[in-house]
């Protein structure tokens, strides 16, 4: 789709071609469990997984290019959830005060989700990360792991692209309708956007189809994770683990 582009790397020196050479299997690993931890880190160990997320991130180049404009939308979405979360605890009978820094904390912890999110789907492509969920899943699902890892695959490269997509559209309704009220607006933008996605789904199902990815074959590891790999990832794991539950 001209003018409209997914989430996608942009290395910065040997550091970042070294973080994209990674297996995304470790990857994968110390991502689901540093999001399933940082929600009971206290804020020291918390302020560590969203530095060394935003190294990574920026590493890779997501605060550069075309990635840059995907924050404006992340950041709307963590102010929303904070304010959200503001006025429950208000209307439940908190305090202001505890109520605000109760949504603090919150927004602090949405932002590092997010960063971590961004550094792992930055690090590895849609379909390397779905070989790695194949490659866990198959255990569990033999099989038929790889529609789990295709679906995620897909679900990775839309959803950076229905963000930037409506943010273009936004854009463009904005610069050639200057005074379009705002209810005009929620009804163009997702119209716009449904159509413009609807040929963007077609074009990528023509694209799974002619690389034969619809076949469990098409999703099985290309080299074994080495040592090293894994070791860069369990013992942080750990460290997260233990500053989480102990």
């Amino acid at each position: 789709m001209p003018g409209f582009s997914a989430l996608h790397a942009l290395p910065r020196g040997s550091s970042g071609r070294f973080l994209l050479a990674l297996d995304a299997r470790p990857k994968l690993f110390l991502a689901v469990v540093a999001g399933l931890t940082l929600w009971r880190l206290p804020l020291e160990g918390l302020a560590l997984v969203g530095l060394f997320a935003a190294v990574i991130c920026s590493a890779l180049g997501g605060f550069r290019g075309a990635n840059r404009g995907l924050w404006r939308g992340y950041l709307f979405f963590v102010v929303f959830w904070a304010a959200l979360k503001v006025l429950l605890d208000v209307v439940g009978g908190a305090a202001a005060d505890g109520a605000f820094l109760a949504a603090v904390d919150l927004a602090t912890r949405l932002v590092v989700l997010l960063l971590l999110g961004l550094s792992l789907a930055l690090s590895a492509s849609p379909r390397r990360l779905g070989v790695a969920v194949a490659w866990f899943l198959r255990p569990v699902l033999g099989r038929r792991a790889f529609m789990t890892a295709l679906s995620l695959a897909l679900m990775i490269h839309f959803l950076p692209l229905a963000w930037q997509t409506a943010s273009g559209l936004a854009r463009g309704l904005v610069m050639r309708w200057p005074g379009c009220p705002w209810r005009q607006r929620i009804v163009l933008v997702p119209r716009a956007l449904v159509r413009v996605l609807s040929r963007a789904t077609w074009t990528q199902a023509l694209a799974v189809a002619a690389r034969g990815l619809e076949r469990p074959e098409a999703w099985l590891p290309e080299r074994r994770a080495r040592l090293a790999e894994w070791g860069m990832a369990v013992v942080p794991a750990l460290a997260l683990a233990w500053g989480a539950y102990f």
